[in-house]
């Protein structure tokens, strides 16, 4: 599917992240917080706020987050938290509080395959968000 307008774009990115929470979730049914983070990602949070904060965060410092994801440096997940969001003067954090899960997934006892997955859904968000991003940078045609 040719993701084309920004509309579309938005639902691919709200439905993977939901779709990437669950996963987490199973994984890691004791994690209380993500439970509470996929909640304010599918219900809460509008998706635009929460794709404009994604690409603030990866972009800022020319770049260093999506080089970090493109390089698959761990340091990507033990020192940032990319799905928390200031908006309007709130702040929603992935995890409901200020706990970064991220890092504490990250230093559990993930295999190989399960931190190259991870990496694969992160690879998957900063695709959309370029898609995004030239979307919005197309003139509107109607």
């Amino acid at each position: 599917m040719e993701l084309n307008s920004k509309e579309q774009i938005l639902a691919i990115f709200k439905q993977s992240i939901v779709s990437f929470m669950d996963e987490l979730i199973d994984q890691f049914p004791r994690e209380t917080g993500l439970i509470l983070a996929r909640i304010f990602l599918k219900d809460q949070i509008p998706i635009q706020v929460t794709m404009h904060n994604f690409i603030a965060k990866i972009e800022k410092d020319n770049g260093l987050l999506k080089r970090m994801i493109k390089n698959r440096n761990e340091v990507f997940f033990l020192e940032n938290n990319v799905f928390s969001v200031d908006s309007a003067g709130e702040n929603y954090a992935l995890s409901g509080g200020t706990v970064n899960h991220f890092r504490n997934l990250w230093l559990s006892d993930l295999d190989k395959e399960d931190r190259n997955t991870i990496w694969k859904w992160f690879e998957s968000f900063a695709a959309m968000a370029k898609k995004y991003q030239e979307a919005c940078a197309e003139p509107a045609f109607g």
